[in-house]
């Protein structure tokens, strides 16, 4: 009888991920659509990379501050209200975006962008809820899919707009963030309301998880300086990429622009995609959890060093390949070891923690990657994203322990 109840619980929770798989496509698809434009946009409105470094970090520090509060309050009135409120948040954001005509304006939209931005950490809570500890990496797995089919759909329909205006792709963004808050009202399980009822879950929620008693496992603390790494350098890389191949990369005769922008990130899309669904899977079942960190930084430094030496579209292509792969396995990687340790109760407030640890690198990632591309030392700015991310594999290999020590509970050290 065990079985037959084991494959309908299994039928039950895909069932269940179908609509935030779609909220997760939805909401990646409307960020692609910005994306491609938002670099030369705010250049239109005089921004310096400085200042664009200066604006994404904004948004990253408004991130740092709400996340956990985010995550606390999905854990305590349930995921469906956090994520319309934020949804809500984002439509008010894009339409601010639109509709700017001096970058604080445009940093005042990408402020409230992140007091709301807890779509992804609801989603993965969401996942965590439904689904056990051994199948929860393939369910956040096939959240990052969505990021990934979200990821090339956006920004292939914002390269085509593009060449209408830059702003044409905003409101696009604006459209698809609609359709995902119409999704998780009428289609999301739960109503607005709370999703834990038992005393032990309000007791957790009540108690919280602060940033001191989530490190107070080792475990935790080495995962934690990993993944902070791995961000760190990849928030340098991703924030003046634009940047630096608009002022030294030539594709087919002309300069890098939005379009050419868009490209790139349709497959980082497609990479995302097949990396969750295809390598993933394979790897997760021939490698631990330390060989898996590791291999993520020796793809993602590869990477970022050939995009540093690309002169033609080829060698650019291998570096999107080796660094869009590396970010598709270290998402569902960190965040699954991470969530392994932590109640189901508590799953929203630790990954809102978790997003806010992550928010400290996007503020000060990009402010100093805009002051060395800004006085155009490309050098300098590949070689200290490629050090952090070194920095990190050498805490991998040397603090992480065997498969067997990564599975002490969060309780047992809070």
């Amino acid at each position: 009888m065990s079985a037959p109840k084991d494959a309908a619980s299994r039928r039950l929770n895909r069932r269940l991920m179908l609509p935030v798989f779609l909220v997760v496509c939805l909401d990646a698809a409307s960020s692609g659509a910005v994306l491609p434009v938002l670099p030369f946009f705010l250049r239109d409105l005089g921004a310096t990379p400085l200042v664009l470094g200066i604006v994404l970090a904004a948004e990253a520090l408004s991130q740092f501050v709400a996340a956990p509060w985010l995550g606390q309050l999905s854990d305590r009135f349930g995921r469906k209200t956090v994520l319309l409120a934020s949804q809500a948040g984002a439509l008010l954001s894009l339409a601010l975006l639109a509709s700017a005509e001096i970058v604080a304006f445009a940093l005042l939209a990408r402020v409230l962008l992140g007091l709301t931005a807890a779509n992804f950490s609801m989603a993965v809570a969401y996942a965590a809820d439904n689904s056990s500890p051994a199948d929860r990496r393939q369910a956040i797995g096939i959240l990052s899919a969505g990021l990934g089919l979200g990821g090339m759909a956006g920004p292939g329909l914002s390269g085509l707009l593009s060449d209408i205006s830059l702003t044409a792709p905003i409101r696009l963004a604006l459209a698809l963030s609609a359709a995902s808050m119409l999704v998780t009202g009428l289609w999301l399980k739960g109503a607005p309301g709370r999703l834990n009822d038992d005393a032990a879950a309000d007791e957790a929620v009540r108690e919280g998880v602060s940033i001191r008693s989530l490190l107070a496992s080792p475990v935790i603390r080495i995962l934690v300086a990993v993944l902070l790494c791995h961000y760190f350098s990849y928030g340098m890389f991703s924030s003046q990429l634009a940047v630096f191949l608009g002022d030294t990369f030539v594709w087919n005769g002309h300069a890098f622009g939005p379009a050419e922008l868009s490209y790139l990130l349709i497959a980082d899309g497609a990479i995302n995609i097949a990396t969750q669904l295809l390598l993933l899977p394979w790897l997760g079942r021939r490698l631990s959890e330390r060989s898996l960190i590791l291999l993520v930084f020796g793809i993602v430094a590869t990477g970022y060093v050939a995009a540093g030496a690309a002169t033609g579209i080829a060698a650019l292509a291998f570096a999107v390949l080796c660094v869009s792969t590396g970010v598709a396995l270290a998402r569902p990687t960190f965040v699954a070891a991470l969530s392994v340790h932590v109640p189901r109760q508590r799953q929203g407030v630790v990954m809102g923690t978790i997003q806010s640890l992550v928010a400290v690198t996007d503020i000060a990632s990009p402010v100093l990657a805009g002051l060395v591309v800004g006085q155009g030392l490309y050098g300098a700015w590949i070689g200290a994203v490629v050090a952090v991310a070194l920095t990190g594999a050498a805490i991998a290999r040397s603090r992480l322990g065997p498969p067997a020590a990564d599975h002490r509970s969060f309780t047992s050290a809070s």
